[in-house]
Parts: C-alpha cells; structure tokens; sequence
C-alpha cells in the first residue's frame, strides 16, 4: 500500500472513530460523540451528526447543512423548551454557526415534561466544506453552556 493511500485510509479510521463514538475511555478530555453533558436544567447527548446535507424538509440551505442530533433531558421539576437557536456549532476555522433550525418540528422549541427526554435534530447552515469541530450546547439563551467535540 502507498504511503498516500495508508495515510488516507488512516484518517477515514479516525473520522469514522470520532462519528461514531468509538473511541473508547477519553479521561479527562472534552466531552464527544455520545457523552452526557449538562447545562441548566438540561442534560444533552450529541448521538450523531450528518455532514454536507443540501436540504431538510423544506429548507433549502445557502451552503449545506450540518445536522446534529440531540437527546436532551430535562432535569427540572417543571416542563422546559429546547430552542436549536440557542446551540451554537463552531467550525475547525473558528467560525460560529448559531442559525440552527429545528427539523422534523414546525415550532422552533420542542417541550420536555419533566424527567422527560427527547431527540432534537438541529440543522446548521453552513458553507460548502467546513468542517464542524464542536458544538456548544445551552439551555437558554445567556447559560454558560457546555462543549462536545463533534470530529
């Protein structure tokens, strides 16, 4: 095997690794794919994400689309909403993405009953070829948030 083409196959491996989650124990290191983190009332797992989508639904994008999949978890006594508006995608460029719209759903919020949890789906619009690095989840507008590398 070329050592271009060794080179190559190396980084599909770890792309598909970090995807997938399937990296095993990362002490210590910043939360990825399939990794509970918490912010608020809120408990959120990244569990996928799909790259280079044109369109959802209706939703034609100026770019393409990164769509993150989430299960968020509502630790408080009362029923809260989810915004995708709220969560913010940066790119290894640097660059903050927080237009995210919310697929599957006709309202931009989704409602979490207490104890509750759900999949949201949100979908950023973002040029053709960045490459999500993480993204920061919140539960409202102005929390401190928490961070999943996504690649």
């Amino acid at each position: 095997m070329s050592t271009s083409r060794w080179r190559s196959t190396v980084v599909i491996i770890a792309v598909a690794a970090s995807i997938t989650g399937c990296h095993g124990s990362r002490q210590g290191a910043t939360p990825s794919l399939n990794d509970e983190v918490r912010d608020g009332d809120f408990a959120f797992t990244v569990t996928a994400i799909n790259l280079g989508v044109p369109q959802t639904g209706n939703r034609a994008a100026q770019g393409v689309f990164v769509v993150v999949h989430l299960m968020v978890r509502n630790l408080s006594g009362g029923a809260r909403s989810v915004y995708c508006q709220n969560q913010i995608l940066k790119d290894f460029a640097g660059k903050n993405y927080d237009n995210a719209v919310n697929v599957g759903n006709r309202e931009d919020l989704t409602t979490i009953e207490p104890s509750r949890q759900v999949h949201v789906t949100c979908a950023f619009d973002v040029p053709t070829g960045a490459l999500p690095a993480s993204l920061r989840v919140h539960d409202a507008p102005y929390s401190r948030g928490a961070t999943v590398e996504l690649l």
